[in-house]
């Protein structure tokens, strides 16, 4: 097992990652006297539901579950509503804890409705998903959607502990592993080109769930997103260089309804968009977009467009993006693989261009 400790100072916690790590020793601190509701992915096997259950039942207080359905279209008000009726309802105090089990959706719902409840309530993350593992879980990010744009109402406020079991990644189909890759390719591609590389040569082995080599791989991608949360925890400043790809990618999560692309596959297609981008001002080479395209498609990444995508919509979508700063799109380019930056300074005749040509 390795733990990785995200320092910041009164909120720090530990990301635990590894093998069959879900039992008493790393969870009985959480939740010991504790009121505890388990906001839990469908997804999830009943029996892997009812263990944790029976593992936490003699060290707490009192238990509720709630079951989600997790699409994007059920990361909503309603959704959140039924999570307030549970805690009301049970008169849940502030000293409850919130579990969140499954993927980046009830991560970030979890995590929302934990921090709203009564102000702000503790919650514990166990993210069953590479995608949550590698990045909806660690960092704080909560939020559900809008109809009108993804993770429109939403907060920061930090778990006390993530605990990633590689265990339940032997039951994703292929495309969900496909997802989670995406942020590994994204955290590589804007800060650390020697784990690019090792991603270069260790795709298959990832792709493949061999222990060593997923383990190292989600390690890696948690390192790096941990130093940026660490250095900018609320976003004002290099964490944003987080959203490489996704303020196309959300655009096109929305425009598709969120029923053609999961959040990995339109992360990689805004990915291309903004290597594309940064090739065309001039950052990076052509050979460097064939590179990153070449392991894209090694991880098995839909990148397809599945729809018609006009491209004056996708932009009137990239605009209602919640990082854009005033009437200013602020747009993740490559300076070089392994290097980005913010650019507020690109010209929309120049992102139409781009869009027009790619999609």
């Amino acid at each position: 097992m390795r733990k990785i400790n995200l320092d910041l100072t009164d909120k720090s916690y530990d990301i635990k990652i590894g093998n069959n790590i879900i039992d008493l020793s790393n969870v009985e601190k959480f939740v010991s006297n504790k009121e505890v509701l388990i906001v839990f992915d469908s997804a999830i096997s009943g029996s892997r539901i009812m263990q944790f259950k029976e593992m936490i039942s003699k060290s707490i207080l009192k238990l509720e579950l709630i079951e989600i359905d997790a699409n994007e279209n059920n990361k909503s008000q309603e959704t959140l509503s039924e999570i307030y009726s549970i805690l009301v309802e049970n008169k849940f105090s502030r000293d409850c804890l919130i579990i969140g089990m499954g993927g980046g959706i009830v991560c970030d719902i979890a995590g929302f409705s934990a921090a709203t409840y009564q102000r702000g309530v503790n919650f514990l993350l166990i993210p069953t998903t590479l995608l949550a593992q590698v990045d909806a879980s660690v960092g704080g990010k909560t939020a559900i959607n809008h109809p009108k744009g993804k993770n429109m109402i939403g907060a920061f406020h930090q778990p006390i502990g993530v605990i990633a079991d590689i265990s339940f990644l032997k039951t994703l189909p292929e495309r969900e592993i496909s997802c989670g890759l995406s942020e590994m390719i994204k955290h590589g591609l804007i800060n650390d080109i020697n784990y690019f590389c090792w991603l270069e040569e260790n795709i298959e082995q990832v792709l493949r769930l061999e222990p060593e080599a997923i383990e190292e791989a989600i390690s890696r991608s948690v390192e790096i997103k941990t130093f940026f949360v660490k250095e900018d925890e609320k976003e004002a400043n290099i964490r944003a260089l987080l959203n490489f790809g996704h303020t196309f990618g959300h655009a096109i999560e929305l425009i598709g309804g969120f029923k053609d692309y999961n959040h990995g596959e339109a992360v990689a297609i805004g990915m291309i968009l903004a290597l594309e981008l940064s090739e065309r001002i001039g950052n990076i080479s052509k050979q460097d977009c064939t590179r990153v395209r070449d392991l894209i498609d090694k991880a098995k990444i839909d990148t397809k467009i599945k729809n018609p995508i006009n491209s004056v919509d996708l932009y009137k979508g990239m605009m209602g993006d919640k990082k854009k700063r005033g009437n200013v799109l602020n747009l993740v380019v490559l300076e070089d693989l392994g290097k980005a930056k913010v650019s507020s300074e690109i010209d929309e005749s120049v992102i139409l261009e781009i869009l027009n040509s790619s999609l």
